[in-house]
């Protein structure tokens, strides 16, 4: 089961594992010690709803009102969930230093 929440941090959005969800090794590299990668771009719910009706892929989610997303997908599904991710991560804004 594949098992996040993203959300936003100051004016960055950030990607959180659920502590019992799996993380995939392409995303875990990324992922901290708090099973968070930060920053990410911010999630588009209508672009995911999408994404996952053209693959068939059955996944539950629940919007938050900043724009944030949990999102729980099992199986094949978490599959396809793990590729919209891995776009999310690597259209992430670079953060100033």
């Amino acid at each position: 089961m594949l098992d996040v929440f993203i959300g936003r941090r100051g004016d960055a959005w950030r990607l959180v594992f659920a502590p019992l969800s799996w993380m995939p090794p392409m995303l875990g590299v990324r992922a901290n010690g708090c099973r968070e990668i930060f920053p990410v771009a911010r999630p588009d719910a209508d672009d995911l709803a999408k994404f996952m009706g053209e693959t068939d892929s059955p996944y539950e989610h629940h919007r938050i009102a900043d724009g944030g997303v949990e999102i729980r997908a099992e199986g094949r599904s978490a599959v396809t969930l793990l590729v919209w991710l891995d776009q999310l991560v690597r259209a992430a804004p670079a953060l100033a230093s």
